[in-house]
């Protein structure tokens, strides 16, 4: 482990000074090396602190004059100033009970250095140590504080770590061409430019996203996820949920079902607030051409807070199901899984969680749009039927009705669902989905003809 400071010392001076120190360090977030906080039963004395010189960023010493008697004490001020001379400003003195003459006579080199006198009492030699360690408005030692503060426990600065949160902030990892591969990604809260505290706190909170999104990725939360789940999620990782509530918008995006009255616990504010016309754009989802409503006027509300909404904003049922599936922003994305595998997990017990009226309704855009989901499959034997057979020659075959269930069989693989997928498909054939297929097919050619 690294370690910011590493405390040279005598133990005589433990009790009056040392060891309040150490523990003023450490709660200002200070990594210390300091033998009571660092050794174990067992462990090599000279290994130990010849380690502890080795992975620190400053040697604090505290000059006293048991520290002029002291073996270990000057072993360690050796190691230390041969760093000091290599790589500068390394060593912190501190003058505890003695004067420069003192220090002087002891080591003329640290006699020159600019020291703290523990006379000026602990308060004033631990401000006067934060501003060497933790520079103003340093970027790493910003994000290091803010994470602790999240109850995290992140390395030192020094470790290469950083190095790689850092390296994905500067590639743009939540640039929002790229988020297209994951979810619960949200907008960092400074832009690119920003420097100093700004850029640290950017950092922070890449470190923080990376964590709960692959944690959501790995889990599959999205839009079929139980409402009660995606709560325990938003509230398991330090941040996600502040996150959240500062981007109502991309969260109504990835967990629609968080919007639906009485699934909004902690949100309803915010949610209440996206449904205001002003905040229309925001909840608006990329699409080409216009959305189609009910009545052919414009919705009432932007997609992504559509089922909070008495009337789901007039969007027609096949919106809402295409919406369901492939919402997106250009920027942020819903779609985890494909329409088919979503259509099944609304047949299935899984869904028995979301509102009938609501269940029903994208059913039924399923229904009504079919061509946009029906490629969505694991091979094109379905789809192979319904393009090269009329409606007059369709039907429900054995072999169709076979190839069916094999596809329900792997869509309930893929969305982890323990059900029959026999069921499934008998519920499939009932809602007259392919059949569907034929009824779209004429309403475009029909509206192609008008045109």
């Amino acid at each position: 482990m690294l370690h910011d400071v590493f405390i040279c010392h005598a133990s005589e001076d433990k009790d009056d000074f040392v060891r309040p120190l150490a523990k003023a360090l450490q709660s200002h977030h200070i990594e210390v090396w300091y033998d009571e906080f660092s050794l174990s039963v067992g462990d090599s004395l000279r290994q130990a602190i010849d380690q502890g010189l080795a992975t620190t960023r400053f040697g604090i010493v505290v000059l006293s004059p048991n520290f002029f008697l002291k073996g270990w004490a000057n072993h360690e001020l050796n190691g230390l100033v041969s760093r000091h001379i290599a790589e500068r400003n390394l060593i912190l003195p501190i003058w505890h009970n003695v004067g420069h003459d003192d220090v002087l006579k002891f080591s003329p080199p640290i006699a020159d250095m600019v020291a703290i006198s523990s006379a000026s009492g602990m308060e004033a030699v631990v401000g006067e140590l934060l501003k060497k360690i933790r520079p103003g408005e340093s970027p790493l030692i910003t994000a290091r504080s803010f994470l602790i503060e999240k109850g995290l426990s992140p390395p030192v600065i020094s470790d290469e770590w950083w190095l790689d949160i850092v390296e994905t902030k500067e590639a743009e990892f939540l640039d929002p061409n790229l988020n297209h591969d994951w979810r619960w990604i949200f907008p960092l809260p400074y832009q690119l430019g920003a420097r100093g505290k700004e850029r640290g706190l950017d950092i922070a909170w890449t470190a923080l996203q990376l964590d709960w999104a692959e944690d959501g990725a790995a889990r599959k939360i999205c839009q079929i996820t139980h409402p009660e789940i995606v709560h325990d999620f938003l509230n398991q990782w330090p941040g996600l949920h502040e996150c959240a509530q500062d981007n109502p918008d991309i969260l109504a995006l990835y967990a629609p079902q968080l919007t639906i009255p009485g699934f909004d616990n902690g949100l309803t504010h915010v949610f209440d607030e996206l449904m205001s016309p002003e905040r229309f754009d925001q909840c608006e989802a990329f699409r080409y051409g216009r959305a189609q409503t009910t009545d052919g006027n414009e919705p009432l509300c932007g997609d992504f807070i559509a089922w909070r909404h008495p009337s789901f904003g007039n969007f027609t049922a096949g919106e809402l199901s295409n919406k369901f599936v492939t919402a997106q922003d250009g920027s942020y994305s819903r779609e985890v899984f494909s329409g088919f595998e979503c259509l099944i997990w609304l047949l299935s017990d899984n869904a028995d969680w979301m509102p009938e009226k609501l269940r029903k309704v994208l059913l039924q855009g399923f229904t009504d749009r079919v061509q946009w989901w029906i490629t969505t499959q694991y091979d094109r034997s379905i789809i192979d039927v319904l393009w090269n057979r009329s409606r007059s020659k369709f039907s429900y075959t054995k072999t169709l009705r076979a190839a069916l269930t094999d596809q329900c069989t792997y869509a309930l693989q893929e969305l982890k669902i323990d059900e029959d997928p026999h069921k499934i498909s008998s519920k499939f054939i009932e809602y007259g989905f392919l059949e569907g297929y034929y009824v779209e097919k004429d309403r475009i050619k029909q509206r192609r003809q008008e045109t």
